[in-house]
């Protein structure tokens, strides 16, 4: 069964003239005209012809970088690697941000259902897993910084799991014990593997897991602030904490030293991501560093290769990550 831009206007209950707007990214449509056609246009699975021309030949040459948000440092390399590849094939980066809404996000691959871009770079999305599946079945879609649970799209990130494995060891290595974590109630795909890697190490060093000594949050530094006062209130104190962001763990570094906790002999401190103020801080914080200039570049080179082809690549590519030591961790 052909689906008709009929069709789509009838389940957004829309006219077909604001189907048309939407598709072609007039303004003068409500936002909540827009989710309507968005949603129809997903779950009917429409795909517009415009007028018979040939998809190859309507190329636009432009690709959507969706992000959630852009309050973390690293993405202006990610972005930076992400243009520098897009500009070898003759491409531009077109980049969108959501304020990590969901809604906002699907908005927003609006531009893909339409032909607006040729191919959209999720980082960090929001979006389940299932309806990101489903749509890169139709379109050309890649993840970066992030997978997803489902193997059928390409992925470009790290090995999160064994970056969580590493960083949480080092401080085992250390002769610490008492490890805390500090994590999200947001349970993306990659602070889960951060927290399984956290719990791989304990378990490899035969070291009791103490659910006492995990504290849930935000990705921000009040959550370092008030996980670092909840951890080292305990009865047993840790004598390491990881958080899975350095800006989470640049909270709790703070608070510890306005506590008068010697850092980096009392008390040791591990994040993540490498970002400009972790080595700014005093004392400088050891971190995770994600390879991020090469994760943008991979992930256009790749989507530009599925956008030539009828058989995409939806494999997951795992790029190296290091550890960076400085002073928090005695080092």
């Amino acid at each position: 069964m052909n689906i008709t831009i009929k069709d789509v206007a009838k389940a957004a209950n829309v006219s077909v003239a604001t189907v048309s707007r939407v598709l072609n990214n007039k303004n003068n449509v409500s936002e909540e005209a827009v989710q309507a056609v968005n949603r129809a246009v997903e779950e009917l699975g429409y795909s517009p012809n415009f007028l018979g021309r040939d998809l190859r030949k309507s190329e636009t040459k432009r690709i959507l970088a969706i992000i959630g948000s852009t309050e973390q440092s690293f993405y202006s390399d990610v972005l930076r690697g992400m243009q520098d590849a897009a500009f070898v094939d003759g491409y531009d980066i077109l980049i969108a941000t959501t304020r990590n809404d969901p809604d906002h996000e699907m908005h927003l691959l609006g531009m893909l259902f339409s032909r607006a871009v040729d191919g959209v770079v999720l980082l960090a999305p929001k979006l389940d897993s299932k309806t990101i599946s489903d749509l890169s079945k139709r379109y050309r879609i890649a993840i970066c910084l992030e997978r997803l649970d489902i193997n059928d799209i390409l992925c470009v990130t790290i090995d999160n799991e064994r970056a969580g494995f590493d960083a949480t060891s080092y401080l085992i290595g250390k002769g610490r014990r008492r490890i805390g974590l500090i994590t999200t109630e947001v349970r993306s795909q990659s602070s889960v593997d951060r927290e399984n890697g956290y719990m791989r190490a304990l378990n490899a060093a035969n070291i009791p897991f103490d659910p006492d000594l995990v504290y849930y949050g935000d990705y921000d530094a009040d959550t370092g602030t008030r996980g670092c006062e909840a951890l080292i209130n305990l009865p047993n104190k840790p004598d390491a904490i990881f958080s899975i962001s350095d800006t989470i763990s640049i909270g709790a570094m703070t608070y510890a030293v306005q506590h008068g906790i010697t850092v980096g002999k009392d008390l040791l401190f591990f994040g993540f991501d490498n970002i400009a103020y972790s080595h700014m801080f005093m004392p400088r914080l050891s971190t995770v560093e994600q390879p991020c200039y090469l994760q943008g570049k991979t992930v256009i080179e790749k989507l530009i290769a599925n956008m030539k082809t009828d058989e995409p690549d939806k494999s997951t590519y795992m790029l190296p990550h290091s550890l960076i030591l400085r002073e928090s961790t005695g080092d």
